[in-house]
């Protein structure tokens, strides 16, 4: 199955790497998180999840995204990694030469490792955002909430575990995107 899923990223990343026409739109975002609760446990997480795609028009934008993740918690210290890499695509309606406000829909196939134990599973999530064009190309993009559903299993369960999430209102996420024509 995996090299399914990456026989499928590659195909995508040569297509948009070669059919482009119009831009490229490179993005990413960051997260870093540390906490120390009343008790003593602390936890530390850090995430990064570049992508790339080609805009064909000032709506439409494929490309590919990855998820790389890292935490660890506890005492005695449990560590948890995963990577993620699927396609995805964007839909956006340009409201001035400055705002836009998309909607994108990220898919991905998931490895992960926690305490030791391997998972394999899938990701979907579908969220809207606001870009703000700011000079050059650079863009800021601010997302609001998602819908996701997550399938995972680890190695030795019986079974798959399913989340499902619908989180309006109550997160947001900020990233940066640079756009290059290709002309």
């Amino acid at each position: 199955m995996k090299q399914l899923v990456f026989t499928a990223v590659f195909i995508l990343t040569v297509f948009t790497a070669y059919s482009q026409s119009n831009s490229l739109l490179v993005y990413g975002n960051l997260g870093i998180n540390s906490v120390k609760s009343a008790d003593g446990v602390k936890t530390n997480n850090f995430a990064f999840s570049p992508a790339a795609g080609y805009q064909w028009n000032d709506h439409w934008t494929g490309g590919v995204n990855l998820q790389i993740a890292s935490g660890k918690t506890g005492s005695p210290e449990i560590k948890s990694s995963s990577f993620g890499a699927g396609p995805f695509v964007r839909y956006a309606y340009p409201l001035s030469p400055v705002f836009a406000v998309y909607g994108q829909l990220n898919t991905n196939y998931l490895s992960s490792k926690i305490a030791g134990i391997r998972g394999n599973g899938f990701e979907g999530t579908l969220f809207p955002a606001i870009g703000v064009n700011l000079k050059d190309g650079f863009a800021l993009n601010f997302n609001f909430g998602s819908l996701s559903l997550v399938t995972n299993k680890m190695k030795g369960a019986s079974e798959n575990s399913t989340n499902f999430g619908l989180n309006f209102g109550s997160g947001a996420g900020f990233g940066i995107s640079k756009n290059f024509g290709l002309k």
